[in-house]
């Protein structure tokens, strides 16, 4: 599996999630000397958040997208909702 990180393969990814709603990308630093920092903005809104508090909401991510971490995604911010906390 290549480590780069595009929307496709972080859906691939993610998709014991079952996610309702999944939006990734490349926040790069306007002016920024390297403009593929490896800083990442993930959404995902997914029934299997459900009860779960923020940190084992963030763990679970972290463990599917261990092969990025470090090798493409060197910083992530995550909102991570299940649906009632939603608009869904």
């Amino acid at each position: 599996m290549s480590h780069k990180p595009t929307l496709e393969r972080v859906s691939i990814a993610l998709e014991p999630l079952f996610p309702i709603e999944l939006r990734f990308s490349n926040q790069c630093v306007p002016g920024s000397l390297n403009p593929a920092s490896g800083l990442y903005h993930l959404f995902v809104i997914s029934r299997k958040f459900e009860g779960l508090p923020k940190i084992e909401r963030h763990r679970l991510v972290f463990e599917y997208l261990k092969p990025f971490i470090g090798h493409g995604i060197h910083n992530i911010n995550m909102t991570l909702l299940a649906p009632s906390e939603s608009r869904h």
